[in-house]
């Protein structure tokens, strides 16, 4: 018997489409070029949703999702620059000043170039640029640390989906179907929060956050059961070399902590 998947995606589909959202198949990443934007760039050829900003293609192509970022910066004095995925407070603010100076750049690559303005203004390439903390909270109404390699990594993954996976689907801004918490909270309960490879199980309902879904094959958007492991995530943490680095900063590293500290390794 064919294994049912925990989540059905045509079932997502024709729900959004009742809600009156349009499920498209996501256009195929490409590069675009990483240039200055003005105020009149934002007005006219970007496009601010719900979902993203995106540049419009003058041949007729699909937009490229994009993030903004200031092309010149004081990179000794302050590091990188913060890299905009929303019409957030800040974006906002330029577009209402009036002013025409090309501020800010446009990309969807991990590298951009920046004017070093602490260093004679010598453009510079740089990554990694860490995301703006107004823009995460919009998008997942929470703080989280990305920066523009996992980014870009995740607009390449959600744009180039295998043929024989499905594809008429939304995913959020890190590569997740848009409920995912909903598969990730029964599957969990469906392995009774208890981890598949160190058999730890928790019992405290408060802690339960502690217990995460993983991907076996890396892929965010193939939910069947078997594709799942439900994990603590101290093994979570260390399940390869990407997860040892995610869960070396930030809100993971604390959560990790806590979680060791709550549950040491026997």
């Amino acid at each position: 018997m064919d294994e049912k998947p925990i989540y059905t995606f045509e079932g997502l589909k024709n729900l959004l489409t009742k809600m009156g959202r349009r499920v498209e198949k996501a256009a195929g990443y490409r590069e675009v070029e990483n240039v200055g934007v003005d105020i009149n760039d934002l007005r006219s050829k970007v496009e601010f949703t719900d979902k993203g900003i995106f540049l419009k293609d003058e041949e007729g192509n699909a937009p490229q999702q994009i993030f903004l970022y200031k092309r010149k910066y004081h990179l000794q004095e302050f590091g990188l620059p913060r890299f905009h995925i929303r019409k957030c407070q800040t974006i906002q603010a330029f577009m209402d000043s009036g002013s025409f100076e090309k501020e800010y750049g446009r990309a969807n690559t991990s590298s951009v170039k920046v004017e070093d303005l602490d260093d004679g203004r010598r453009v510079k390439k740089v990554e990694n640029l860490p995301l703006c903390k107004l823009c995460a909270h919009i998008a997942m109404e929470q703080n989280q640390e990305m920066n523009t390699s996992e980014f870009v990594e995740i607009l390449k993954q959600s744009n180039n989906v295998e043929d024989d996976k499905p594809q008429n689907v939304e995913v959020d801004i890190f590569g997740y179907t848009k409920d995912w918490e909903k598969i990730s909270a029964a599957y969990r309960a469906m392995k009774n929060y208890t981890c598949e490879r160190c058999g730890l199980h928790i019992d405290n309902v408060f802690d339960r956050q502690y217990m995460h879904v993983h991907h076996r094959d890396g892929n965010k958007l193939h939910n069947k059961t078997s594709n799942l492991e439900c994990l603590c995530i101290r093994c979570h943490a260390h399940v390869d070399a990407i997860h040892e680095h995610n869960f070396l900063r930030g809100a993971n590293r604390i959560r990790l902590e806590q979680f060791n500290a709550d549950y040491p390794k026997k």
